[in-house]
């Protein structure tokens, strides 16, 4: 069994540890984030005993404040997912903060990866129902994710992609729906010191994990898995583990 360690990278605004589980050599490896937003409840879950082999690190919850509270905002009201420098955007529908960085979490996960340079992150959210892969560098990885689903799994998803050829236009949908994103820092913005540039994903977690994903999704997508998971958490979760895990682990074996 591969054995982890705990690191506390930073603190939320309450004083509360912002704590990542890194394994063996995980610098330059995996990263695998949850607990963006704090009433996101399966994204902690699913993080919260995930060890796999390889150069991995977990951060099961980057917003504690907000999952004590259970709330999408950090303890300031602030949305995390939009405090980010990359495209970031005062009139965000979703309160983006006074300005880039000012929350202590968002600064956190960004000395982290600054400083452990993973090759690839992915982040857990709920619940667009979908593998969405920011920048052409992520492609190859979101493909792995869905090749590692059945066809039965992968029904309640859907795969999004840069597109090679149309990127502008692909940004610019991107940039509307998620100005100041960790998606839109890491996969866009952020570049190594030595060039390269991570491969970035949102896992979007289906509200109906049973079945195939609707197009569009229902305007109450977020209120119904709300439901569902206070009604119903680990039959949620019993439904939703196997995929997740499958693309998880392909993640962290994607490339070597």
């Amino acid at each position: 069994m591969t054995k982890y360690f705990p690191r506390v990278i930073g603190h939320s605004v309450e004083g509360r540890a912002i704590e990542a589980w890194i394994g063996p050599q995980a610098e330059g490896g995996t990263l695998l984030i949850g607990g963006f937003h704090g009433d996101e409840f399966a994204t902690i879950s699913l993080l919260r005993d995930f060890r796999p082999a390889g150069r991995v690190a977990v951060l099961p919850v980057l917003n504690p404040d907000g999952a004590e509270r259970a709330t999408r905002y950090n303890a300031r009201g602030v949305d995390l997912n939009r405090n980010f420098a990359f495209n970031w955007r005062a009139d965000s529908i979703e309160p983006p903060g006074p300005e880039p960085w000012s929350e202590p979490e968002s600064r956190a996960l960004r000395d982290f990866i600054v400083a452990a340079r993973p090759a690839k992150i992915v982040t857990l959210h709920w619940a667009l129902a979908e593998i969405d892969a920011d920048g052409v560098q992520s492609t190859s990885l979101a493909e792995a994710m869905w090749a590692a689903l059945d066809e039965a799994e992968r029904a309640p998803y859907r795969l999004r992609v840069t597109e090679v050829g149309r990127g502008q236009r692909r940004l610019e949908q991107t940039y509307a729906e998620c100005p100041g994103s960790l998606g839109q820092w890491a996969g866009y913005g952020l570049v190594y010191p030595e060039g390269s540039q991570p491969a970035v994903i949102t896992l979007e977690l289906p509200a109906a994990p049973e079945s195939a994903r609707p197009e569009p999704l229902p305007e109450d997508h977020l209120e119904s898995l709300g439901a569902r998971w206070t009604r119903d958490s680990l039959g949620y979760l019993r439904a939703v583990e196997p995929g997740v895990r499958k693309m998880l682990l392909a993640v962290c074996a994607h490339g070597g």
